[in-house]
C-alpha cells in the first residue's frame, strides 16, 4: 500500500470519467444528508487529508452530484486508503469509469462486510494500470437501504416519475495494493470500516451502512 499522492491523482481521474459519461442535466437536488454528517477525520490509529476540494462541482457536468465526501485516511504504519462518499442522483458503475481510464479491472468475488452490527456484501474489484493496483469496494445506501444496480435505477426512476427526492449514497474504498496482497487490502478496508463506525453516530451508520 502507497502513500497519499498515488490515490489522490486516481480518485480525480476516475470521476473525471464518470463526469465524461453525463450529460449536462439540471443540478440535482438532494436532502442534504451528506452536508449533515460529521464522518470523523481521524479516529484509533487513523488521520486523514480531505481531498473533497479537488473536485470542481461547480462544473455542470457535475450535475448528477450534490456533494461529494473524501479523505484519504492513514494509519499509525503509513498505509494508506481513499474513502469516497458520492451523493448523487444517478450514479455511475465503477467499473466502467476504471476501464475507460485503462484500468485493467478483475471481478472479485462480493466481500462480506459485518461492521456497526449490520452484515452485507459489498462489490469488489481489483483494478491495475502499469505498476498501480487497487482494491475497490463500494455499495450504494439508498434511504437507509443498502441496494443494487438494479434496486438504484428503479428507485430513481420512481422519485423522478413522483418528484420526491431520496438519501442515495454510493460508499466507496480504494486501497492501494498488488494483486498478491489483495486479502490484505481487503482486512485493512474492514478494519477501517469498524474503525470508523465506532466514531459515528446511530443515524450516520444508518445512511451509510444500513438498517
Amino acid at each position: 500500500m502507497n502513500r497519499q499522492k498515488p490515490i489522490v491523482i486516481i480518485a480525480i481521474l476516475i470521476l473525471a470519467i464518470a463526469v465524461s459519461f453525463a450529460l449536462p442535466k439540471p443540478k440535482y437536488k438532494s436532502l442534504d444528508i451528506l452536508s449533515e454528517m460529521r464522518i470523523p477525520g481521524s479516529a484509533a490509529d487513523w488521520t486523514s487529508k480531505d481531498i473533497s476540494k479537488e473536485f470542481n462541482t461547480e462544473d455542470e457536468r457535475y450535475n448528477f452530484l450534490s456533494e461529494i465526501f473524501a479523505r484519504v485516511y492513514t494509519d499509525k504504519n503509513d498505509n494508506s486508503l481513499l474513502f469516497l462518499v458520492l451523493d448523487a442522483g444517478n450514479f455511475h458503475n465503477p467499473k466502467v469509469c476504471f476501464s475507460a481510464s485503462g484500468y485493467k479491472v478483475k471481478e472479485l468475488n462480493d466481500t462480506q462486510i459485518n461492521v456497526a452490527g449490520r452484515s452485507f456484501k459489498a462489490i469488489s474489484l481489483y483494478t491495475q494500470r502499469n505498476n498501480d493496483g487497487i482494491v475497490l469496494l463500494y455499495w450504494l445506501c439508498i434511504d437507509k437501504k443498502i441496494t443494487g444496480w438494479t434496486g438504484q435505477k428503479v428507485k430513481e426512476l420512481w422519485a423522478s416519475i413522483f418528484q420526491t427526492k431520496k438519501a442515495g449514497l454510493m460508499v466507496r474504498l480504494e486501497i492501494p495494493a498488488q494483486e498478491k496482497s489483495i486479502d490484505n487490502a481487503l482486512a485493512f478496508g474492514k478494519k477501517f470500516l469498524n474503525d470508523i463506525s465506532s466514531n459515528l453516530s446511530p443515524d450516520q451508520i444508518d445512511y451509510l451502512f444500513g438498517k
